[in-house]
Parts: C-alpha cells; structure tokens; sequence
C-alpha cells in the first residue's frame, strides 16, 4: 500500500515538474516577444509613394495586396540578401504575379535589378531574390520593391500592386555581440527589432512560422509596424491620403490577426 502511494506521488510530482516547465517556457518566450522601435525612420518621399494595395481588378477578401513591410517609411537592413514577404487574400485564385525590385539613381530615376515570375497563393508569401554568392543589395542606396498580381493579362489596369522602400545600413554598434548572445530567432528578432531593422526582425520572425503564415513573433512586430505607420506630419495631409492610411493600417492588424 505504501509503495503504491509512494508511485502515485511520484507521478503526480512529475507532472506538476512539466507543467512548471512549461509554463516557465511559455513567460519566457511571450517575455521577448519582438517589439519594433523604428527611431529615426525616413519618410518615403511624397513623389515615390504609390496608391498601391488596392483592389482594382482581382476579386477575393476585404484585404488587399499587402506587402509586409511599411508604405510611408524606409524600412531597413544590415543584410544584402534581404527575406520579404506579402499578403495574398485567402479568397484569390491563384494568379500570375512578378516581384520586382528597384534602385533610385540620383537623377531620381528608377533602376530594375531584380524581376522574377511567380504564381500567387493564398496568405503569406516570401522570398529571398539574391543568392549568398550575389553582390545584393548595396549599403548607401535606397531601393524600392514592387509586388504585382496580374488579374487579367490583356488588362494591366486592373493590376494589383503594392510598394515599399528598403536600405542597406552598416551594422549598429554592439549589435553583433548581442546577436553573439542570443540563443534562438525569438531572440534575434527582438535584438533586430528593436534596433530599427526591419527586414532583418520579420526575416527571423519568419523562420519560426508555418508556411503561409506569420507567427506569434511576425504577428507582434507586425501590430506594431502598424503602430509606427502614422506618418509624424498627419495634420498636414489631403484627406484621401489620410485616409488611405488608415485604411493600410486597419489592413496590417488584420493580416497580424489573420495570419499569426
């Protein structure tokens, strides 16, 4: 009777150690969740913003075209081989697509240095355009990526197309004896996000989700993408722009809802 009492301790003893440990794994982790804190961002300037995300000619769901990324401000990277990613409604048949990105000359110009064919799918799509073995993208220069879905080939009008900027920047002081210390891509995400480097964060982000999809970590730098989306000088612009960000803003805590 005794060891028979002594067993069912035992055992209940080492489910409450489980349980302990989980629980403890679970504080851990929502305590690093990654929170992204721009700083000193630059605002895309007025002549290179887009109307793009809207939805002109493909049917599907309430939310557009999305690229992950800001639409008002430059995001950043220390990388030259950057990971992106974009939203694709649920709801669309799969279409053709093209992913395209672009260098600003100083004559204010742009230039094409990538361009590659693809087929939509539904929720999250990314993808890496350089090799290890290429060049990339340079520091010092601004860039801008174009996502396009086309609806219909013989009526480009109907196009649906989303834009954002990115730069390359050297890498911040102390940053790499941080990413030295973390353990995990929960951790280098939030080192990444709270240096301002957004490509960087949502591209480690992206190694903890399922495919086509976010994850608790993309999900939380994303809400708060959308947090830091108000351009600073909001009282100064036209009604429809305000209103355009608003509605990108509305969209990116969909997507982060959405496709966690």
């Amino acid at each position: 009777m005794i060891s028979i009492q002594w067993f069912l301790n035992k055992r209940i003893n080492i489910k409450l150690v489980i349980s302990f440990t989980l629980s403890l794994v679970l504080i851990m982790t929502s305590a690093v969740l990654a929170s992204y804190t721009p700083g000193d961002q630059k605002p895309v300037p007025k002549d290179r913003r887009s109307d793009g995300g809207t939805t002109r000619g493909c049917s599907g769901g309430d939310i557009p075209l999305t690229i992950i990324a800001s639409s008002n401000y430059v995001g950043r990277t220390i990388s030259p081989h950057p990971t992106f990613a974009w939203f694709v409604s649920g709801d669309s048949a799969s279409k053709p697509m093209k992913f395209m990105i672009y260098e600003w000359l100083p004559s204010g110009k742009p230039k094409e240095v990538r361009k590659i064919s693809l087929q939509s799918s539904p929720g999250i799509m990314k993808l890496s355009p350089f090799s290890e073995k290429e060049l990339g993208l340079q520091p010092g220069k601004e860039y801008f990526l174009q996502v396009v879905i086309h609806c219909d080939p013989d009526n480009p009008s109907g196009d649906l197309v989303d834009e954002a900027s990115i730069e390359v920047v050297k890498m911040p002081a102390n940053l790499q004896n941080k990413l030295n210390r973390a353990v995990n891509s929960v951790e280098k995400a939030n080192i990444y996000a709270e240096a301002g480097l957004w490509y960087n964060a949502l591209d480690e982000a992206l190694k903890l989700a399922k495919a086509s999809k976010l994850g608790e970590v993309g999900s939380t730098l994303l809400k708060d993408l959308a947090k830091w989306e108000v351009p600073k000088t909001t009282s100064e612009l036209p009604p429809k722009e305000q209103e355009a960000i608003d509605k990108r803003i509305e969209n990116l805590k969909k997507i982060a809802d959405n496709a966690r």
